[in-house]
């Protein structure tokens, strides 16, 4: 019984590698940059086909890619902050040391001047109408 089903199971195999084989070299034939593997197989095979760029009117239907104001999705390459030198540095953190210094003493001159107490003022009566 075995007998009898391994000739069919060897050109069931051989089908297999064959198709696959004819898949990898399709998709490898028309390998572009994200495109689907399956669409190039349907092309390949006559089902399906590239759209193209459309006729005249369409194309000139289109907005202008530059003026239309597009951020494309990786997006341009933002200008850097330029890196700062030691002598920099060293000047913006003094002047943070300044400003804190400054802060500290107006807190302190706050903190010592005496504050008059206010009196609650009271409700304004209900009136029903």
């Amino acid at each position: 019984m075995k007998a009898e089903f391994a000739p069919r199971r060897r050109s069931a195999r051989k089908i297999f590698a064959g198709a696959l084989t004819a898949f990898a070299l399709a998709g490898a034939a028309e390998a572009r940059a994200q495109q689907n593997p399956l669409h190039s197989l349907t092309n390949t095979l006559g089902w399906t086909t590239d759209a193209g760029d459309g006729p005249d009117f369409v194309q000139q239907s289109r907005p202008d890619g530059k003026t239309m104001g597009y951020s494309a999705l990786a997006g341009a390459e933002k200008k850097r902050v330029p890196v700062k030198k030691p002598e920099e540095l060293k000047a913006d953190q003094d002047k943070l040391v300044a400003d804190r210094a400054q802060a500290d003493a107006k807190r302190k001159q706050l903190q010592g001047a005496s504050v008059d107490a206010v009196a609650p003022s009271k409700a304004a009566p209900i009136k029903d109408e």
